[in-house]
């Protein structure tokens, strides 16, 4: 079914036709704690190298994670089995990759990527003593177009033209930005299991999106449009709303609050953030009040309260909209 390799050629499956999971007791006691309750494990060692895989089918989305160390010099060699698009963020160490297409290609640490893979293997050299965290969303393009039916904001990346072969869609690399580490590291933390999962990291993964067809339809600037000293501002603002996920501040207040004018704010927000400033404080007030509610130390009433809310009914209505579920029925099912 998948290539048979030898020596210091290691196969890496970009997603699979069956899942076949180990269970937990077959990775080493040093991995668990890289472990996420929902997904299914893969684990492969030998002399060579060790590679912790991590799967989780969400929706349209098929969620990886790869850790791996190289004990000696190997060959990465990527392989997907079917025809997909791969969001791929890079972590810890950059790679230089071998395609067909192009004849190196940097995987650089922080950066992401989005490519349309057939069914082909590739070439990624890892020298002994490298460690990556590899971890790539995958969805089938025909279900992009489905997406932005409920997303408008993926317009952009339905309507890109394919190549027939395997390549990078985007023109150029994008930074991993504050808000999508701060997507991925919710992602590869979270404790929920089952449906509490689902619904959560689904969501996630669609916000990352968003957050790279912005990225992708945002032309780069030809001058620099923030000094210094308003990026770090706005690294503040973004602190501050991480910090405080309770709060329901308007755009006025903020830019009040940090005594910046407010379209300075919300124009250096978007560009930096790849997100509208009044959307992220929405993203973190709904992944603080589902985490709110799935824990169960509160009454739904005190979280409504605590977070800006009439009533508790006004609050569950935004929370099951933005979700796709009924938090509710979760909650009472724990």
């Amino acid at each position: 079914m998948y290539p048979v390799l030898h020596d210091e050629n290691k196969l890496l499956l970009i997603d699979r036709f069956i899942t076949e999971y180990v269970h937990a007791g077959h990775v080493p006691t040093e991995y668990l704690q890289l472990v996420i309750p929902s997904g299914g494990l893969y684990f492969e060692s030998d002399n060579d190298f060790d590679m912790l895989s991590q799967h989780m089918q969400l929706g349209y989305f098929s969620v990886w994670l790869h850790d791996i160390f190289a004990k000696k010099d190997i060959v990465l060699c990527p392989y997907s089995p079917y025809h997909l698009w791969a969001l791929h963020f890079m972590y810890e160490d950059s790679l230089r990759a071998e395609t067909i297409t192009i004849p190196e290609f940097m995987l650089e640490e922080r950066q992401c990527n989005l490519f349309n893979l057939y069914s082909e293997m590739h070439r990624v050299p890892m020298q002994a003593g490298q460690k990556v965290l590899s971890f790539h969303i995958n969805i089938m393009p025909a279900n992009i177009p489905k997406l932005v039916q409920q997303y408008p904001g993926l317009y952009n990346l339905a309507n890109k033209r394919l190549e027939k072969i395997s390549g990078v869609i985007n023109d150029r690399p994008y930074r991993i930005n504050a808000v999508c580490n701060y997507l991925v590291q919710h992602i590869i933390s979270c404790k929920y299991v089952e449906e509490m999962a689902q619904y959560y990291l689904h969501r996630c993964c669609v916000d990352l999106f968003l957050n790279f067809a912005l990225q992708d339809a945002t032309p780069p600037p030809s001058l620099q449009l923030f000094t210094p000293i308003q990026t770090v501002m706005l690294h503040q603002v973004f602190n501050y709303v991480t910090t405080n996920p309770q709060m329901r501040h308007s755009v006025a207040e903020l830019a009040n609050m940090f005594n910046m004018p407010g379209a300075q704010l919300a124009q250096g927000f978007r560009h930096h953030f790849c997100i509208g400033i009044t959307p992220f404080i929405n993203m973190v007030r709904m992944m603080h009040i589902y985490d709110s509610i799935m824990k169960k130390s509160f009454t739904l009433g005190m979280i409504a309260a605590a977070t800006g809310y009439r009533n508790a009914i006004d609050m569950l209505k935004e929370v099951d909209a933005y979700y796709e579920c009924n938090v509710m029925l979760m909650r009472r099912e724990q």
